[in-house]
């Protein structure tokens, strides 16, 4: 059954931007537009808090981890472009037409969607609470619990303003202070005189060293001691550039870019097949602007990446310091102070801002999942229930997510002043199983996708590169095998059943079997909609 009707009309292409037409680099800046959300979403946890931790715990030598996944991740998020732009069609709808009862795939990513956001959005609140407690006094209020109370109101306010819009200004003043950081840090960097012969090699010496000795030997350390190296080294992969639904957002956003067909009722088949036989077509044109979003988004990744990882290496490593659940935010603020004392305002504001775009934006992805997945199997009835579908899911994610909160809340403060400490590791624990579904092993799922949409729905002349269609199958396995590694080793045997390997690999197997289910008791409803 085909999934999208024959179009009865030519679409009509937007006039190709500036940028587009010529080589400039300020015009290529002005295509930076859905890449930088997900660069914002990306940057507060994945380069402020893991990239400083791989460093003090790996050395430079993570540097080589970091490019690599996003060079891969790179090919994901232009795979599933081209696609949109060139066909008018999301990734999710194709998932339909895959072998198996038809939808099983969207339906599962549904179910993960539903539960995975709600726990990042918990996760990125405590650490932004655990931040804002630090800096007003009260982290060791409530043995220790008090930053959880900060992160309901986090969530709280993030929530206020998806209701009742108001992010916009926010928004252009955050760019501006992660701007400055960015600019003060790189500056910071230089003027350490970092080894750069050593970072250089970082970056092409794919070894991963054990824990250091203080880590291993230091009670105060015992819970990083006692996670598996490749359990530790699969969180980076998640978190870093991304996970996959960022990505999958970061497609549907392109239809309010209106770049190519996205946005526009998708062209016909024989109209595809005038594209593919003409190289010169303008339609092909418009694929220049997804690369150099997402060459602007990854490089700003890599750059901050680098630069946080040395402040690992040089400055906190020799100090014995490493972020942690205690304090995730605060010690990197060394990179900036080590210039100038006052430059430490800025770090709090460009930190704070930063977690609290990373934030907004994990609800506002949460919510175009959702709303991308109702499309795929009923565009009219989503696009007609749009406003109920979105503040659905948006009182969903965040009354999950304090509830994740609240429990948290409660192991932290039941455990005492004395063992709170070793208690806040459960911020971290939490986010592991869920960072498998959602930045490993989504990212494997999608990349296999882009290959078999290639094949399956993308005329002859239409096709990419053997060799790019080669990496979306190298890159996809890649993220099988470090996921397996992850869920495997995600095991301790006093920490309980949330980094048990079981419950990793059992959650995904249950996933797959629920939606599978689901699918063939709902199957005459699901192919009558999607019809």
């Amino acid at each position: 059954m085909a999934s999208t009707p024959e179009s009865p009309c030519t679409p009509e292409l937007p006039p190709l931007p500036r940028a587009l037409t010529q080589r400039s680099l300020v015009g290529w800046l002005s295509l930076f537009g859905p890449g930088a959300i997900v660069a914002s979403v990306t940057i507060g946890t994945g380069e402020l808090i893991f990239s400083t931790r791989g460093g003090v715990l790996f050395g430079y030598n993570i540097l080589f981890l970091f490019i690599t996944i996003s060079l891969l991740k790179w090919a994901l998020v232009f795979g599933t472009s081209k696609h949109l732009l060139l066909t008018g069609v999301h990734p999710f709808r194709r998932m339909l037409d895959l072998p198996g009862p038809r939808g099983w795939m969207a339906l599962m990513f549904l179910l993960i969607i539903l539960v995975a956001q709600p726990v990042w959005i918990s996760f990125h609140s405590s650490v932004l609470g655990n931040y804002l407690a630090l800096l007003t006094g009260t982290a060791e209020s409530l043995n220790g619990a008090a930053q959880f109370l900060w992160a309901m109101l986090m969530v709280s306010v993030v929530l206020c303003l998806s209701l009742f819009g108001g992010y916009n200004v926010m928004e252009k003043v955050q760019i501006g202070v992660v701007a400055g950081l960015m600019v003060a840090a790189v500056t910071s960097m230089v003027m350490y005189s970092p080894d750069y012969w050593e970072m250089l090699k970082g970056f092409v010496t794919p070894v991963f060293r054990d824990y250091p000795n203080w880590i291993r030997s230091s009670d105060k350390f015992a819970a990083i001691a006692t996670t598996n190296k490749w359990a530790e080294l699969t969180t980076y992969v998640g978190v870093i550039g991304g996970a996959g639904f960022d990505y999958m957002a970061y497609t549907t956003w392109l239809r309010d870019k209106r770049w190519g067909y996205a946005g526009t009722t998708p062209p016909s088949q024989q109209l595809l097949r005038e594209i593919a036989d003409d190289p010169k077509h303008e339609a092909r044109k418009w694929l220049k602007a997804p690369i150099i979003d997402c060459a602007i988004s990854f490089s700003l990744i890599v750059i901050f990446s680098a630069v946080f990882v040395t402040s690992g290496v040089e400055m906190l490593g020799p100090k014995e310091a490493i972020p942690d659940s205690k304090n995730m935010l605060g010690q990197q603020a060394e990179i900036l102070t080590n210039v100038h004392p006052w430059l430490y305002p800025l770090y709090v504001a460009g930190a704070v801002l930063t977690m609290f775009g990373t934030l907004y934006g994990t609800i506002e992805i949460g919510v175009a999942i959702v709303m991308e997945i109702m499309r795929s199997f009923n565009p009219n009835w989503a696009n007609v229930r749009r406003n109920k579908i979105e503040r659905k899911m948006l009182f969903w994610q965040t009354g999950l997510a304090f509830c994740v909160i609240i429990w948290m809340f409660n192991i932290v403060y039941g455990a005492g002043i004395d063992e709170g400490a070793n208690a806040k590791e459960i911020i971290i624990n939490i986010l592991r199983p869920v960072n498998l579904f959602t930045g490993v092993i989504s990212c494997a799922v999608f990349c296999f996708v882009n290959a078999w949409i290639e094949q399956k729905h993308v005329p002859l002349g239409l096709r990419s590169k053997l060799w790019i269609r080669a990496s979306y199958l190298f890159a996809g396995t890649v993220f099988v095998v470090l996921g397996a590694l992850g869920a495997w080793t995600n095991h301790k045997e006093d920490a309980g059943f949330l980094v048990t390997r079981w419950f990793s690999i059992g959650g995904l197997i249950g996933v797959i079997v629920l939606s599978t289910v689901l699918v063939g008791r709902f199957r005459n409803w699901i192919e009558t909609k999607t019809a």
